[in-house]
This record gives C-alpha cells, sequence and structure tokens, in this order.
C-alpha cells in the first residue's frame, strides 16, 4: 500500500502571462494522494534582451552606435530582468474528491541596463486560491490496477495584493517587474497521469482570464502547458524520480484602455527536466527549464530560463 501511495507524482504547472512570474502560478509537487500538504517554493526566471536609452544618458558607460527618432539619438544597450517568487502554500483535501490549493508569495523584482542596475524590489506578491475537483482516479476503484489513471479540474481566483505602481524614475515600470498585476483574474486548470509500476506521465494545463487593474491595463490572458515522463528508483523509505519533458507558455497581446498592444503576447516554448526525492512524509522537487524558441512581440523581454525547487510535508 505505502508504496503505491509513494509512487504517486505530479505535474509541476508553471504558468505565467506577459513572458513574467510576477503572475506565474506553479502547481507543486503531491505525492500522496490521500494527504494534505504544507509547502514552500522557490522559482526564478532570468529574461534577457535589449532596450534602447538616449545616447546622453548615465546609463551610457561608453560611446554606442545608435539611432535617431524623432530628433533624439538613441543606444541599443543589453537588459537583464530576473524575478523571484518564495511561495508558502497549503494542499489542503477536503473529502474524498476535493481539494483546496492556497498560497502566498513573497517577489523580488529586478532589473539593469547596461549592466547598471534600475530596480530591486522586495514585497508581497498576488496570492491565489484553486478549488480541484477530482474527476478519475482508478487507484480508487481497484487495489492494484495495472495502470493508475487521475484527472482532476480545478477553478480559482488571483487577488491583487502586490504592489503594480513601482516606478523607475519618472516613470511606471513595466507590468512584467511589478511585484503584483493590480488585477482579479480567474484560472482553470486540467490535470491529467498516469502511471504503470514506477514509470509514468502527464499532460497539464492551466489557464487564466485576466481583468485590468486601475489604471486600465489588462494584460493578456494565458495559456500554459506541461508534459513530463518519469521513472521512480528507491524503496519506501527514500526513493527519487528524475524527469523530463517540455513546457509551452502562449500570452495574449495586453490591452491598454480598451486597446491592444501588439508588441505584447506570444509563444514560449522550454525543455522541461529535473528531479523528485522522497523522504518519509518530506518531498524536494527540483527542476530547470530552458527556453529553446521565443515568438514574442518586441516590448518582451525574452526568457532565457526558470528554476524551481520546492519542498512540502504530509501533515496528516
Amino acid at each position: 500500500m505505502n508504496r503505491i501511495l509513494v509512487a504517486w507524482l505530479w505535474l509541476c504547472v508553471p504558468l505565467a502571462a506577459g513572458a513574467c512570474d510576477v503572475c506565474g502560478i506553479f502547481l507543486g509537487v503531491q505525492p500522496n494522494d490521500r494527504r494534505s500538504s504544507i509547502g514552500l517554493f522557490y522559482r526564478s526566471r532570468i529574461m534577457q534582451g535589449t532596450t534602447h536609452v538616449p545616447m546622453g544618458s548615465a546609463l551610457l558607460a561608453a560611446k554606442h552606435g545608435g539611432h535617431v527618432e524623432a530628433g533624439v539619438r538613441y543606444a541599443e544597450v543589453p537588459m537583464t530582468e530576473i524575478v523571484n517568487v518564495m511561495e508558502l502554500r497549503a494542499d489542503l483535501r477536503l473529502g474524498q474528491r476535493f481539494f483546496l490549493l492556497a498560497s502566498v508569495p513573497v517577489t523580488n523584482t529586478y532589473r539593469s541596463v547596461n549592466s547598471y542596475q534600475v530596480l530591486d524590489a522586495y514585497g508581497l506578491g498576488d496570492a491565489f486560491a484553486m478549488l480541484r475537483y477530482q474527476l478519475v482516479n482508478t487507484r480508487c476503484d481497484k487495489e492494484i490496477p495495472p495502470f493508475v489513471h487521475r484527472l482532476l479540474v480545478g477553478g480559482g481566483v488571483k487577488a491583487p495584493l502586490g504592489r503594480n505602481d513601482l516606478r523607475i524614475g519618472d516613470e511606471v515600470a513595466s507590468p512584467d517587474i511589478q511585484l503584483g498585476t493590480g488585477s482579479w483574474d480567474a484560472l482553470a486548470s486540467l490535470e491529467y497521469s498516469v502511471r504503470h509500476g514506477r514509470t509514468g506521465g502527464g499532460v497539464s494545463a492551466l489557464a487564466r482570464f485576466n481583468g485590468a487593474n486601475a489604471a486600465g491595463y489588462q494584460l493578456g490572458h494565458g495559456l500554459s502547458s506541461t508534459a513530463e515522463v518519469f521513472h521512480r528508483v528507491g524503496n519506501d523509505t527514500i526513493s527519487f524520480a528524475p524527469a523530463v519533458g517540455g513546457y509551452v507558455e502562449w500570452m495574449a497581446h495586453d490591452k491598454v484602455q480598451g486597446a491592444t498592444d501588439h508588441g505584447t503576447g506570444g509563444t514560449t516554448v522550454f525543455a522541461h527536466t529535473g528531479v523528485r526525492v522522497w523522504w518519509r512524509r518530506a518531498t524536494l522537487a527540483a527542476y530547470y527549464q530552458h527556453a529553446l524558441l521565443n515568438q514574442v512581440g518586441i516590448n518582451i523581454t525574452p526568457t532565457v530560463q526558470r528554476f524551481v525547487v520546492g519542498i512540502t510535508y504530509n501533515i496528516n
């Protein structure tokens, strides 16, 4: 019995609308489908691109070639953005088929232009809660079935608790490096996993339907999907499972006062690899995602890579 329960491996489902982790949601690893858990997760997204600054700006340490726009000469310089999130969450079993997932994050956003730091902010991020319903679990139907299938659907809401008015100089910083989005957003999820013996896999999807903030800015609706296969090695006391797969993010165009911003939105494709380690009631998960394709708008800083590390503990 314990061996079968420990063998449950769930998918991680990151979502990022607007090519950032400010609005990202990571559905963490739950190795036991009959227990509630608490967890602590850390994720980091690194984005790199270029931006234009006036030739007289203090951000230019040396002369650069540039272009002239409306009588002002600009230089194209490198830009780096990093979003770090530390997240405390609870995944509570509310009966045979219902699960409540709730999360409160603390966020750090950073931007440098031409190697000069222009923003480094810390604070509370946007919290979310999601109610999930288990449609299928063949583990509950038979004692030891040859294949174990599990299907869940869910819905929830994200609350705008994080600041979205950070400024760089005299201008409001772009939405992808704010601490929060400033909008109430609806969430919908679909998660399917299958296992045969110690080998399994799954596909999951998470959709986000964004509202507008007080300034009338609406991030584009987003859809992300993860596909993964894994194999478990070890015993009932300690075991680990390497996993490989892919992860895709799609973002619609943002809107400003109802007008579409065609410089936003797009698709990013990642390679996904990681490992999960179980020891008694504790689970450690670590993932690395490398961007293989960035087809995003000119106002979106392309993502280079993401890291996700999490630890959970079963509380009953």
